[in-house]
């Protein structure tokens, strides 16, 4: 099959911009990776090299007709690259921006959840507060849903 240079071309310039998201997708985990101090590594890496299988085998099909050619590596390499040497140190700082944000707003949220039950405790309710949690344990589920029963 014959495929022309202009299209070529842009499938060239289209594996790099896929290289540069792959790399955004890095990135993303990675900050992620750094808020939990190491706990999740290695599932956040297969998630990571799944995805990128994923995508780059759709890629190929759906982009570049089927066809793997050594352009669209050497594209996503440079896209790679183009995206670590230039954008991936202020995206990073941002991501960490952004993900502590949402672990003070989540903070917060959690805050603002269990101050029912810190009100209840220290009215003495302790009782009613243990009636609650046990009411929504997950041995209580397992008696009243059919799939959690052994």
């Amino acid at each position: 099959m014959y495929i022309s240079i202009a299209d070529q071309t842009v499938i060239f310039l289209q594996a790099i911009l896929f290289g540069a998201a792959v790399g955004i997708y890095y990135d993303l985990l990675r900050a992620v990776r750094r808020r939990l101090n190491g706990l999740l590594t290695a599932l956040l890496d297969g998630i990571f090299w799944l995805a990128v299988i994923v995508a780059f085998a759709l890629f190929v099909l759906l982009i570049a007709d089927g066809e793997g050619r050594s352009y669209v590596l050497v594209g996503l390499t440079g896209g790679l690259l183009l995206y670590f040497l230039t954008l991936s140190p202020p995206v990073l700082a941002l991501l960490d921006i952004v993900l502590s944000a949402l672990l003070v707003l989540l903070g917060w949220l959690l805050k603002i959840v269990s101050f029912p039950v810190r009100f209840l405790c220290w009215l003495g309710h302790t009782r009613l507060v243990q009636k609650i949690i046990h009411k929504f344990s997950v041995k209580n589920f397992k008696k009243t849903l059919p799939f959690f029963r052994e």
